[in-house]
């Protein structure tokens, strides 16, 4: 009797597994779990109400979690070829040579970008204003200007044509880069200086340009039209532009710069603030208001969570990694000490 006393308990906890085991692995399936995810995510959500950011997740683990993701995980060599892959997909995707470009990007949303771009002191202005100031810009248009007009004088004339003419210019050339090397550096360099000189009067007419409504109205006119015609593009209208290569390239490329990118200090910096920031703005504030603010409703969480979680529900029981996990964990408790008094008669 003393046995049998003994292994009751034992037994009874065996059946109550079995029992809970099978409890579960039915309201796991079809709109029984359904109906229980609608129920818990509804007491959920209400409670959000009353949760603030700043009690449910630290700020320091959100920024931890930032850069580790952003600065210091490992990005597996599969990423670029994936790339290039992509690169490929797009390149070649038939829907390109189908589709216009007006037919992706609307006429009020060209004309926005437009009129954007060339309102008074708006993006033209600021861009051209600051390139034109800039020092390396003038010396690039001088530098410009000069070769140009150095290869019309030396090469381009018609006197060059003389092979005599040629040959004494040569010699001029010769004696002033031997015998003479300062004054020849000096004459190209007081050359170049006046060059920039007059850069940098011609310039100054840009201001004006700016300034003139009418060019402002013309140009815009000539951008809006251009438009009339680029929306009539198919989208494979890049290739003319752009090959499958120099597409692959330019996502590898971009794709290195992250990888530099990410190590940088100032990434780093970016995150911090960024998280600082959301937690300054929201931390006082309710999970539910977080979500209020971001546009997510419960009917859209709901109706998510009801699109993908049964289906995954059923991928689990039928690979039996469902029942694996409720045996493993009901099986402690049932076999827990404090089960086992409970159970002993």
């Amino acid at each position: 009797m003393a046995k049998t006393a003994a292994t009751a308990p034992k037994d009874l906890a065996s059946q109550l597994l079995e029992a809970e085991v099978a409890f579960w692995l039915l309201n796991l399936k079809g709109k029984r779990f359904q109906a229980m995810l609608a129920d818990e995510l509804g007491y959920v959500l209400d409670r959000f109400e009353h949760i603030l950011l700043k009690d449910a997740v630290d700020q320091k683990k959100v920024k931890a979690t930032a850069q580790r993701y952003a600065v210091e995980m490992e990005i597996g060599g599969a990423i670029p070829e994936l790339f290039g892959e992509i690169a490929n997909r797009i390149f070649e995707f038939p829907a390109s040579r189908t589709t216009k470009i007006g037919e992706v990007v609307s006429d009020s949303i060209a004309t926005e970008f437009i009129e954007k771009i060339f309102e008074q002191d708006g993006v033209l202005d600021h861009a051209v204003t600051n390139i034109r100031n800039s020092t390396p810009f003038r010396h690039f248009l001088s530098d410009v200007i000069f070769t140009v007009l150095k290869d019309y004088v030396f090469e381009q004339n018609n006197l060059m044509k003389f092979t005599s003419v040629a040959s004494s210019t040569r010699k001029v050339r010769e004696w002033l880069s031997t015998k003479a090397p300062d004054l020849s550096e000096g004459l190209e360099d007081r050359v170049r200086n006046l060059m920039e000189s007059g850069v940098k009067s011609s310039l100054e007419m840009v201001d004006e340009t700016l300034d003139n409504e009418q060019y402002r109205e013309n140009a815009m006119n000539s951008a809006l039209a251009f438009w009339d015609v680029v929306r009539e593009w198919p989208l494979t209208a890049y290739r003319d532009y752009l090959t499958e290569q120099d597409l692959q390239e330019f996502m590898v490329m971009g794709y290195e710069f992250w990888l530099e990118f990410r190590n940088t200090e100032y990434l780093k910096s970016c995150i911090d603030l960024g998280v600082d920031f959301f937690f300054e703005k929201y931390g006082e504030q309710s999970l539910q208001d977080l979500l209020d603010d971001i546009g997510v409703t419960r009917e859209m969480i709901l109706e998510e969570v009801d699109h993908y979680i049964p289906d995954l529900a059923a991928l689990l029981i039928k690979e039996g990694v469902a029942e694996g996990f409720l045996r493993r964990n009901l099986q402690r408790f049932y076999s827990s000490k404090k089960v086992q008094d409970l159970l002993a008669p």
